[in-house]
């Protein structure tokens, strides 16, 4: 059970009692809504108010389009919601990532380039400012993933580098700068990626350190986050056999399954060794890494059982 008094939310008694009350007062299917996050495409206003009638999404994303058209979809929707909603972007470089006329700030390698952290706090208050200018509240980064494998398709020029130390200090840097700028974070990809050289859209990924070794490396990077108060974090598609088997050590290789899948990463690495109390959201849903393992109708369901809070994307 989360504690909302507790990090990273540190509610006081009127707001932890808002959102009991706020709770309470939706029906079932709006508590299922609010663990959707759709990404959007249409933007006339009709669609859009059926659309929440409908569905009732706690999150939407929409990809980068003029900040005049994003701020006016954002505050329709909001408008429409029972509930404050929560509207993501993948803000890893600037305000460009939610406004087709925003600022291209830098690559995250590029910013750990400069080897000034201030640097990375000034990519998320950019990024952040201009968010929020359009009232975008939530940002799917920093990325805290390690470039351990230059042939890694995903991490690369996304990481801050190949050093824990290194990462750590931009990535507390940019989430501080999101943070300050009224922005919350989705921190990713939990466990971590940048072993391996398999793509998630394409397959799962593993990360096939030993506990021991990733004790050392993405398990230090992850406890600096958690203890930085990140609101969300965003598990991948990612398998780490060796902490899995820790939790369970009955596992059989077939029944070693993604982060987003799997009780032992999330339930027992993040919440329970970690100490994680905040929000879990999937990495996108529809990469083929989430869909390996089982049939989407069946993935779904099992990856809020297993410990996510909010599914991100749909098919249809």
């Amino acid at each position: 059970m989360v504690d909302l008094k507790a990090n990273p939310f540190f509610l006081d008694e009127k707001k932890e009692n808002w959102v009991k009350e706020t709770l309470a007062s939706l029906s079932t299917e709006e508590k299922i809504g609010q663990m959707f996050c759709p990404i959007g495409g249409n933007i006339e206003e009709d669609f859009l108010k059926a659309f929440v009638e409908e569905f009732k999404p706690g999150a939407m994303l929409y990809r980068p389009m003029p900040a005049a058209d994003v701020q006016k979809t954002h505050r329709f929707l909001q408008e429409q919601s029972k509930v404050p909603m929560l509207f993501g972007a993948n803000l890893e470089s600037g305000g460009n990532g939610i406004c087709a006329d925003g600022t291209y700030f830098a690559r995250p390698m590029g910013v750990a380039a400069t080897d000034n952290p201030v640097n990375a706090y000034r990519l998320g208050a950019v990024a952040g400012k201009e968010a929020m200018a359009v009232g975008c509240n939530w940002a799917f980064s920093p990325i805290c993933d390690l470039d351990m494998n230059f042939r890694n398709p995903i991490t690369n020029v996304r990481t801050f580098g190949s050093k824990q130390e290194r990462v750590i200090a931009f990535v507390k840097e940019q989430l501080k700068g999101l943070r300050d700028n009224g922005v919350a974070a989705a921190v990713k990809h939990f466990p971590g990626d940048g072993v391996d050289e398999r793509d998630q859209h394409l397959v799962a990924s593993v990360n096939s350190l030993s506990v021991e070794e990733y004790d050392k490396t993405y398990g230090a990077i992850w406890q600096e986050v958690v203890d930085a108060g990140t609101l969300s974090i965003m598990a991948g598609h990612i398998l780490q056999p060796a902490y899995s088997r820790h939790f369970n050590p009955e596992l059989q290789d077939e029944e070693i399954l993604p982060a987003t899948l799997s009780k032992e990463i999330l339930l027992g690495l993040l919440r329970g060794k970690l100490g994680y109390n905040g929000m879990i959201v999937t990495d996108a849903t529809p990469m083929i890494g989430f869909n390996t393992s089982m049939k989407r109708s069946q993935a779904v369901p099992a990856a809020l059982a297993a410990g996510c809070d909010m599914i991100l994307f749909n098919k249809d």
